[in-house]
C-alpha cells in the first residue's frame, strides 16, 4: 500500500507542485558485482532508509543493467527527494554510530575497497513530466527499458507534448505495464549526449523481447514527426534490485 500511494503521490506533487520532486541518477560501473551488490543491501540500503525515516528523502532505487557487456554502466542508483527541503541543515548518524559491530579502522577499510570496486560514471538529476500505468497496475514493474532521447533545444515542449498526446493510455492485458516521460534538469548544451529519457515497464524481461520482436512497420505520420524533434540515442535495459520508498 506504501508503494501504491507513494505512486501517485509522485504523480500528483509532479502536476500539483511545479515538479518540486526530483530524481538524483548515479550511473556505476561495479568490477566486482557480487561484491557491490553485497555492499548496496549491507551498508546502503540501512543508511538511505534512515534518511528516508528522517524525511531527507522520498525513496532509494537501484536498478542493474540486464545483458549490458557493452554499457559503460552496471547500476542505476536513484534517490528521490523533494527540492523545497532539500537545502535545509541536515546531519545524519555517522558511519560508526551506525554499524557498531565495526571499527572505525575497518569501515575505513571497507570504504576504500568499495571505492576501488566501483566507479561512478557520471550523475544528473531528472524530473517526472508524465507517466502512464496501465489500468490495475499498482507499483512498478521489475523490468525498466530506458530509452535516452537527444531533443532539439527549441523543440522541448513540443516533444513533451507529442509523447504525452502518443501515449495517453495502455491497453488492458499489454505486456507493456506502464510509460514515463523525464527529462533533465542539471545540463544542457550541444555536446549532451541526451536531454530526455522514455521508461517501458514490464514485468518480466522476456515480455520487452517479445514485443521487440514482433514484425517490423514502418513509422507512422506521427512518428515520424516526433523524430524531427528528437533522436533516440541508446537503450539500456534494468532489473529492479533495491525498492525503498517513505
Amino acid at each position: 500500500m506504501k508503494k501504491l500511494l507513494f505512486v501517485f503521490a509522485l504523480i500528483l506533487s509532479t502536476q500539483m507542485f511545479s515538479q518540486n520532486i526530483a530524481f538524483d541518477f548515479a550511473f556505476v560501473d561495479a568490477e566486482n558485482i557480487n561484491a557491490y551488490d553485497q555492499n548496496l543491501k549491507t551498508k546502503y540500503q540501512r543508511l538511505n532508509q534512515n534518511y528516508i525515516d528522517d524525511g531527507r528523502i522520498l525513496g532509494w532505487h537501484v536498478w542493474k543493467v540486464i545483458n549490458g557487456a557493452q554499457s559503460p554502466f552496471t547500476h542505476l542508483v536513484v534517490s528521490v527527494y523533494d527540492m523545497d527541503i532539500m537545502d535545509e541543515d541536515y546531519e545524519g548518524k555517522k558511519w560508526t554510530e551506525e554499524f557498531t559491530d565495526m571499527t572505525q579502522s575497518e569501515l575505513m577499510d571497507w570504504a576504500r575497497k568499495n571505492r576501488e570496486n566501483r566507479k561512478i560514471v557520471f550523475e544528473t538529476q531528472v524530473v517526472n513530466v508524465a507517466e502512464v500505468l496501465q489500468e490495475g497496475v499498482t507499483d512498478y514493474p521489475d523490468i525498466a527499458v530506458l530509452n535516452l532521447m537527444k531533443v532539439k533545444h527549441d523543440k522541448y515542449k513540443a516533444y513533451e507534448d507529442m509523447e504525452k498526446a502518443t501515449t495517453k493510455t495502455i491497453a488492458k492485458g499489454s505486456p507493456r505495464k506502464g510509460w514515463s516521460l523525464s527529462k533533465r534538469i542539471d545540463r544542457v548544451g550541444t555536446d549532451i549526449a541526451w536531454s530526455h529519457f522514455t521508461v517501458d515497464w514490464f514485468d518480466k524481461y522476456s515480455d520487452f523481447l517479445k514485443l521487440s520482436a514482433q514484425p517490423s512497420s514502418n513509422a507512422d505520420k506521427n512518428y515520424q514527426k516526433m523524430m524531427k524533434l528528437r533522436d533516440l540515442t541508446d537503450r539500456i535495459v534494468f532489473k529492479k534490485f533495491i525498492f525503498l520508498n517513505k
